[in-house]
């Protein structure tokens, strides 16, 4: 589905000129998903379709994926994701036509499945380790894709990059006599948001100037505000959901990010808090950490659902305004190797080398 933070690489993608993307969405739009109203470039197209829930997970068909794709007449395709029927037949008639093609996804497998599950998860990434190359979304699914690759098949990690232009504009932090903690995202179960809450809980008598401040909708919003303590009704605040263009303004008013899901194949907005000088603390589990947070130097990483350690990461930066000062200086600086346009190198580089790889009369007439 067109989210900013794609549709900020395809934006780069059109101002640098070495790649002209032509880009097939699946749905405009998830039923969980809050960004507001999206437009598209004329780049892209919203293909007709539908899905079902199967098993818990939507599964999607869009019956004029394969024609489209004939019509663009591609050199290189990248399929992202392989839950659907839509991109199971497409990588299999990639495969058929010997048509040069990627996958670019997230750490596979994150969420437990019963042995079913199992099965059908294993059957559907089949076709995943037939591309050319496996784009990884990070360090973490570089490793997993790395343990079934078919010999041959190159894994390369290529995260989400985004727009942080606004973000490296808010000027330096300074120190003040409130300190507010950050989170950004989907009011949801897997974003781990009753942990953060008892860790706030625990340490916040300790802190009187501390504050937790939560941007973002979803369903269980009722229920995370009764977890909160009578106590701290005042200091936890519910902003609901915001535009992307007012994200940078909350994240200037922020001392620390934390993103403490239970599973989060990425986590873009850890790039915007990075870019934002903020220091960061991420459960492990995002997928996000292991790139872009350095333990000891612009945050920490802890366990998932894990209540002490969260509380331990919290204090330690509650309790300390030059370490927050220095980890946050450490994040800014980090998050210059995270604009759209060095995703963009990334991508030129990964199709310069499977295109001269190929033998241009190998692959079958689309």
């Amino acid at each position: 589905m067109p989210s900013p933070y794609s549709l900020d690489l395809f934006a780069a993608m059109e101002v640098d000129g070495r790649i002209k993307p032509r880009v097939l969405y699946l749905e405009m739009a998830a039923p969980d998903t809050y960004w507001g109203q999206v437009p598209l470039p004329e780049s892209a197209v919203v293909l007709g379709g539908g899905w079902r829930s199967i098993g818990g997970g939507r599964v999607h068909w869009n019956p004029g994926a394969i024609a489209a794709i004939r019509h663009s007449q591609p050199d290189l395709v990248v399929v992202s994701g392989y839950s659907s029927l839509t991109t199971q037949f497409v990588m299999r008639w990639l495969r058929w036509k010997r048509i040069p093609w990627v996958f670019w996804g997230e750490i596979p497998g994150m969420r437990a499945l019963g042995l079913l599950g199992r099965v059908l998860r294993s059957f559907a990434q089949r076709p995943v380790f037939a591309a050319d190359a496996i784009a990884a979304i990070g360090s973490r699914a570089v490793d997993e894709y790395r343990r079934s690759a078919r010999p041959g098949c190159e894994v390369i990690n290529i995260p989400y990059h985004t727009d942080l232009g606004p973000f490296l504009n808010l000027p330096p932090h300074q120190p003040a006599e409130k300190v507010r903690i950050l989170y950004c995202g989907q009011l949801i179960e897997r974003k781990g948001l009753h942990v953060l809450i008892d860790a706030f809980a625990k340490i916040a008598d300790d802190f009187p100037h501390l504050e937790l401040q939560l941007v973002g909708e979803g369903p269980l919003r009722a229920a995370l505000a009764e977890q909160v303590p009578a106590r701290l009704k005042n200091r936890v605040l519910f902003a609901g959901f915001q535009p992307v263009d007012r994200l940078p303004a909350f994240f200037g008013e922020a001392d620390v990010f934390v993103l403490p899901s239970l599973h989060d194949g990425w986590g873009v907005v850890v790039n915007q808090a990075l870019a934002a000088g903020l220091p960061i603390i991420c459960s492990s589990s995002v997928g996000a950490a292991i790139d872009l947070v350095v333990p000891n130097q612009n945050g920490s990483i802890v366990p998932p659902d894990d209540r002490a350690d969260m509380a331990n990461a919290l204090r330690s930066l509650a309790s300390d305004a030059g370490r927050r000062t220095a980890y946050g200086r450490h994040s800014r600086t980090l998050a210059f190797e995270w604009l759209p346009s060095r995703g963009v190198d990334r991508w030129v580089e990964l199709a310069e080398r499977l295109l001269k790889r190929r033998v241009p009369t190998a692959a079958q007439p689309l």
